[in-house]
């Protein structure tokens, strides 16, 4: 999980029969918090590590590039990552990039695959904008993903960028309204919600799972920092050496809701790594 206070945070876990099939976490957050730039990619189980490789190389086109980046930017970094990604690598691809001015957030939104982004009414829950899943996957297609504006006036508004474990998790938890996500996913801080939504799964017991990688993003509270973060997106040797060394410990913390400054895992922006 990684947090930041007030504003953020954001959930990987992994499949339910990953680790006994000897498989990859595919799924992959990419969290740049010094462009505001905000990621996710799910790769296929083949080759769980694509979406890593992905993200990185888009990571490290950005940090060439002025901040805060501009559409004519970001444009030319997804023609770079697309163009550079092998034919082997196949993963989905959905970014927001936030542009802050005194009383708007101008939100810059791209997709390619079934992962999404959305933007709802944090007080009921509406959906106001959505990406439609398509095969414009990393590594298989040539049409690089457009870029879409959305200016966002209103500060009830919250951004999910996820893959699809999330919507399917999401589903299995319970019922929702059509154009709507539920209330409980909205209420109180941006920062808790990952931890919320974790604890909701785990209650309903479900044991038939995809990986699930989410990020909640507060577009009026987040803030900059110095830290750029790549999780998940892992081969299967480094998900069984999560699995045998820090799970438990780790599910501890998440339970009892305890973020200790004490584990070397908490820095001064309120950013949290539970998976290291």
């Amino acid at each position: 999980m990684v947090r930041q206070k007030g504003a953020l945070s954001a959930l990987l876990v992994t499949g339910s029969d990953k680790v006994e099939n000897g498989f990859g976490n595919g799924d992959c957050l990419l969290l740049d918090f010094s462009r505001l730039l905000f990621a996710v990619s799910d790769g296929s189980e083949r080759y769980t590590q694509a979406s890593r490789i992905l993200l990185e190389r888009f990571a490290e086109v950005l940090s060439e590039q002025d901040i805060p980046p501009d559409i004519s930017v970001l444009k030319k970094s997804i023609e770079a990552v697309y163009g550079g990604q092998k034919y082997t690598h196949k993963c989905t691809f959905s970014f927001v990039a936030f542009f802050k001015n005194r009383k708007e957030v101008i939100a810059s939104i791209s997709n390619g695959g079934d992962s999404m982004v959305i933007v709802a009414d944090s007080s009921d829950g509406s959906i106001i904008f959505k990406t439609v899943p398509d095969m414009n996957f990393a590594g298989r297609s040539k049409n690089v993903p457009a870029i879409s504006t959305l200016t966002l006036k209103d500060r009830k508004f919250r951004v999910i960028i996820a893959t699809d474990g999330f919507a399917e998790v999401l589903n299995k938890i319970g019922k929702q309204e059509h154009g709507k996500l539920p209330e409980w996913l909205f209420n109180g801080s941006a920062c808790d919600i990952a931890g919320k939504f974790r604890r909701r799964f785990k209650r309903k017991k479900i044991i038939n799972y995809d990986d699930i990688g989410m990020i909640i993003v507060d577009p009026f509270a987040v803030y900059r920092d110095n830290k750029a973060i790549v999780v998940g997106g892992t081969l299967p040797e480094k998900e069984a050496l999560f699995a045998s060394s820090f799970s438990t410990l780790a599910g501890k913390w998440v339970e009892k809701e305890r973020w200790p400054e004490n584990t070397g895992l908490f820095n001064s922006a309120g950013i949290i790594m539970m998976n290291p």
